[in-house]
């Protein structure tokens, strides 16, 4: 990204550097089965308040309006 953005500040998140999914023992806990219940039943299910799901929201249609406005989505 930052080779096609020279212009823009890329900050890394997490910014330590130090986490690579691939190696954190909580995304190891993931499995195709666990996968697969979760997708099937939809469990667990996690409630969260209004206000969580009203800010969440508002964030992902600024990003998906970005990437329209980018051609990025149909």
């Amino acid at each position: 990204m930052e080779k096609s953005s020279p212009h823009k500040t890329f900050i890394p998140a997490p910014p330590n550097n130090a986490c690579a999914c691939n190696e954190c023992p909580h995304m190891k806990r993931n499995t195709l089965e666990k996968l697969y219940v979760c997708m099937k039943y939809e469990q667990p299910e996690i409630i969260l308040p209004q206000w969580v799901i009203d800010e969440g929201r508002a964030c992902i249609d600024r990003m998906l309006d970005i990437s329209a406005k980018a051609g990025l989505v149909g």
